[in-house]
């Protein structure tokens, strides 16, 4: 598409292009070579991805240069490959990822475009050619100059804009946070079934990524606070803007939300980091602690938590909570009295994902029970650990009777195979942690914690299938078809 700027806009472009300058002579400046050694190989063995980013507060706009340095981990040889754009999913009101019933909740103001459009891709400054595919234009194919073999690199160099909609799902912004979240150029993953191309689906969380490690570099407003994946290695302000220095390894994603309403409050637990950011003070301490005894929780229970950080962000986000590396979105309206439970429940729920999602990856499209089902009974495990078993007992009945109406049903399907999010919920999420309930009263509370520790510790980073996972309980001696027919 060729764009007519005016001359207004040829100014705000030659700003933006001064500024990523800027962006690349400081890192260049404060380059620290120790920062290289924490790296310890991964560059060789997972993807690389290093973004600069400016923010236009006005348009809501991000100004960005990519470069990815992708390994192919599979054991055939390449001439394509194929990205998620995910924020293409966000262009019109008849492909957003809403059902009909959620869209004045998503769009309070009316209907809002957001988009991705890429300017180029280089490799080694020679032009590649790509096509914009997929249901919803979400997917990007880079046609590669030359042939890549198993366990080769190939450096990848692109230019693009992302607009943000004024949209309260996971990427929009709203009166008090901007959620910067599935926002760039994401490899697909190539597992035993090709390239996994699915596009950003109604239902579930439609994500399937490989671990990778990130450089993000961004410059915003200085009035801004940022809560991100990873951690902010620098921080720097000039002339009413801040430039924050953000490093993440071994994560599947990348996001970041801002405000200038956050209140801040900070906790440790062993040697992670606990960073809550609230938008009012009701429950801001509060959600720290509920944040540090999660981890806590879990820690114990599967695998020491393996990140510096972790952040739990109030956002305007409708739909309750969402996970992403060591950061989960809660919705702001949760931070009351009246819904602390909820709040505690929701915030517990996001950070079980920290290990089955975020340690432990899984196809989320195709076999979102994988994830979704042992959260949901991770979470259950919380508040047994915290409150005692009569607590726990007494949530496990409740989805005991609200599973009792899918009986017969799928929990396995994919979620673009549900009607709707309340059967998707009901099966993948309630029965699915009944059923996990059912595993640990068959096997005793012994195999049942080793095996999950085995689980987390074994695929660690990785990405595992729902046949892998059967087969580990199988050789336990546990069939999982059969408690599951059992509980229908």
């Amino acid at each position: 598409m060729v764009i007519n700027f005016n001359k207004k806009r040829r100014k705000i472009a030659l700003i933006l292009c001064t500024l990523l300058c800027i962006i690349s002579a400081f890192l260049i400046i404060n380059h620290k070579p120790e920062q290289e050694t924490l790296a310890i190989l991964d560059d060789r063995e997972i993807n690389n991805y290093i973004i600069d980013v400016v923010f236009n507060d006005k348009d809501k706009k991000i100004e960005c240069n990519q470069n990815i340095t992708y390994i192919n981990n599979t054991d055939k040889t390449l001439d394509k490959i194929y990205m998620h754009i995910y924020p293409n999913a966000f262009s019109n009101s008849k492909i957003c990822p809403f059902e009909k019933e959620e869209m004045g909740q998503a769009y309070p103001n009316g209907f809002s475009e957001g988009y991705i459009k890429i300017s180029n891709i280089l490799n080694s400054n020679s032009k590649l050619k790509y096509n914009i595919v997929g249901d919803k234009n979400d997917i990007l194919e880079i046609i590669l100059d030359k042939e890549l073999k198993s366990g080769q690199k190939y450096s990848i160099d692109m230019k693009y804009t992302v607009k943000l909609p004024n949209c309260l799902g996971r990427f929009g912004y709203g009166d008090n946070t901007i959620n910067i979240t599935n926002w760039f150029p994401i490899a697909c993953v190539y597992d035993e079934n090709g390239w996994n191309l699915e596009s950003y689906s109604t239902i579930g969380d439609p994500f399937y990524s490989d671990t990778s490690n990130f450089s993000v570099n961004i410059l915003v407003p200085e009035k801004y606070d940022l809560a991100c994946t990873g951690s902010v290695i620098d921080e720097k302000e000039s002339k009413g803007k801040k430039l924050y220095k953000l490093q993440a390894k071994k994560v599947r994603d990348f996001a970041m939300v801002l405000s200038d309403k956050f209140i801040i409050n900070k906790s440790v637990y062993g040697k992670t980091s606990i960073i809550t950011y609230s938008l009012n003070k009701d429950l801001a301490v509060e959600a720290n602690r509920i944040a540090k005894d999660s981890i806590k929780v879990f820690s114990g229970l599967f695998t020491e938590y393996p990140y510096d950080t972790y952040s739990v962000v109030a956002s305007d986000f409708f739909i309750g909570g969402m996970e992403y590396p060591t950061l989960v979105m809660i919705d702001q309206t949760l931070y009351d009295k009246d819904t602390k439970f909820l709040l505690e429940y929701v915030i517990a729920h996001e950070t079980a994902h920290q290990w089955w999602y975020s340690i432990v990856g899984n196809d989320e499209v195709n076999e979102p029970w994988l994830d979704e089902a042992l959260t949901e009974y991770s979470t259950i495990l919380y508040f047994e650990n915290k409150y005692g078993k009569e607590v726990s007992d007494k949530l496990l009945k409740t989805m005991e009777v609200q599973s009792e109406n899918y009986r017969g049903s799928d929990m396995f399907k994919a979620s673009t195979e549900f009607d709707n999010s309340s059967e998707y919920s009901l099966n993948v999420y309630t029965k699915g942690a009944v059923v996990f309930n059912e595993i640990r009263k068959e096997v005793g509370d012994k195999i049942f914690f080793e095996t999950l520790q085995e689980y987390c510790n074994n695929y660690m980073f990785q990405n595992v299938n729902g046949n892998q996972f059967m087969k580990m309980w199988k050789d336990k001696g546990v069939d999982i078809n059969k408690i599951v027919d059992k509980c229908n």
